[in-house]
């Protein structure tokens, strides 16, 4: 067993590493890179989910610090995924329990069955600092927040002034588009600033509306973790609900405690019972 590995298979020494990052880059030969990364996340010890597609990668992982580190190196070795931006927290656990390299049609499932879907590697939108964000909310600016999450995230919390447009999955987005575009709730003149967590929904996302005609269209650049390591809890409220063991943290970037509900998947306070009245884990 690799030096590496033994440190995270034995956790009672070490603080982890959560990294989470993403890029819309064109890929070819996907299983030889899968089969690579398989081998070599592997050896250098590190547990977590990377989905590949011709689209790109969107990788969530786990590791030491030095395992971390042996990470970004492995990806500034190609020219893909050189200087990829991965966003770290800190925990004291392992939020997950294997390491799973997968192909997938796309690494965020928007419209599957698009005959011309949405390249943000081809035709990116334009990316907005959360310091930025921040500024605008401050300032009361008119602008649409617009939420690209699913609802039962958004339950755990979400920008106090922003657009719910209660998504079950992300497919749901276009339709749920042109009835807020019907309803009058939202405006191709008025701008639009796209969020979720990480930044992968917004920057799929914010290239679809100005396909559809929207003037003005941002992405906050790294989602929700990068606006609360740069801005902290300003105009958020509740929690962030997130894809590991987690479950959610608060914008310290600190686990909560909460559990996930089997039956809704919303993020429940530890030691509660979840409102849909699933079985409790206790």
């Amino acid at each position: 067993m690799p030096a590496e590995q033994s440190e995270i298979d034995n956790p009672n020494d070490h603080e982890f590493i959560n990294v989470s990052g993403y890029r819309f880059v064109n890929l070819d030969n996907l299983e030889a890179l899968r089969d690579k990364m398989r081998a070599d996340f592997a050896e250098i010890g590190l547990k977590g989910t990377v989905l590949l597609a011709k689209e790109g990668i969107n990788a969530a992982l786990v590791g030491t610090d030095n395992q971390v580190t042996a990470l970004q190196a492995w990806f500034n070795q190609d020219p893909h995924f050189k200087e990829l931006w991965l966003k770290q927290s800190a925990s004291g656990i392992i939020p997950f329990s294997k390491l799973k390299i997968r192909i997938r049609p796309e690494i965020i499932t928007f419209q599957p069955d698009a005959t011309q879907p949405v390249s943000p590697a081809d035709n990116p939108a334009p990316a907005m600092q959360p310091t930025q964000l921040k500024a605008w909310l401050d300032d009361k600016k008119s602008f649409s927040l617009l939420d690209t999450r699913n609802a039962y995230e958004t339950d755990s919390g979400t920008f106090s002034d922003a657009l719910d447009l209660k998504l079950n999955t992300f497919r749901d987005f276009a339709g749920a588009v042109d009835a807020a575009l019907e309803n009058g709730t939202l405006d191709k003149n008025e701008p639009v600033v796209t969020f979720c967590t990480g930044g992968i929904r917004c920057e799929k996302a914010a290239p679809y509306l100005i396909e559809q005609g929207f003037k003005e269209v941002y992405q906050v650049e790294g989602g929700i973790l990068n606006y609360f390591e740069q801005c902290g809890g300003e105009h958020w409220d509740g929690d962030c609900f997130v894809f590991d063991d987690r479950v959610e943290i608060n914008p310290r970037l600190e686990p909560t405690g909460a559990y996930m509900c089997r039956e809704c998947h919303r993020a429940v306070p530890a030691r509660q019972i979840c409102k849909c009245e699933a079985v409790s884990p206790w």
